[in-house]
């Protein structure tokens, strides 16, 4: 899956996400929207990470159940897609174990730093070295305030 697809897949999952942190009474202009496509290593690892935490499985048969669902979802003709609300400090750590270069990390860190328009959410998409990241109205609309043009920032 690419940063577009992906991107457009946090798009329309991002109401629920806003819905999940009010119900909790979490503020969630607060966090970054992260998308993350599950076959690659970062996606595979955070899935691996959250199951073995989550369900007290040793890393390593984790990550067997990820490469299991991910073959699972290929033979039905499905992506796996790990989406997660996360606060700036957490995406930028993300950020520093992916495959992105660093420039780009260090573009994507100066643009969570920018104050964003009231009423708007982050949204950051990361498929291997491309990134994909705006800030969209709380309307949800299709235009977005995208991240200044960049040859690493798609």
């Amino acid at each position: 899956m690419d940063a577009d697809e992906l991107f457009n897949h946090a798009i329309a999952a991002l109401p629920e996400a806003v819905g999940d942190l009010l119900r909790e009474e979490r503020d969630p202009f607060d966090y970054v929207f992260a998308n993350f496509d599950g076959s690659s290593e970062l996606g595979m690892a955070l899935i691996a990470s959250d199951l073995a935490s989550g369900l007290g499985v040793d890393p390593q048969g984790a990550r067997s159940e990820v490469e299991r669902m991910i073959y699972a979802a290929g033979q039905r003709g499905e992506e796996l897609v790990v989406s997660l609300m996360v606060t700036k400090d957490v995406l930028g750590r993300i950020l520093a174990a992916s495959n992105v270069d660093h420039s780009t990390r260090i573009a994507v860190r100066i643009w969570l730093e920018d104050p964003v328009e009231h009423g708007h959410y982050r949204v950051v998409a990361i498929a291997g070295q491309d990134v994909r990241a705006a800030a969209v109205d709380g309307g949800m609309s299709e235009e977005l305030d995208a991240v200044p043009s960049s040859s690493m920032l798609n």
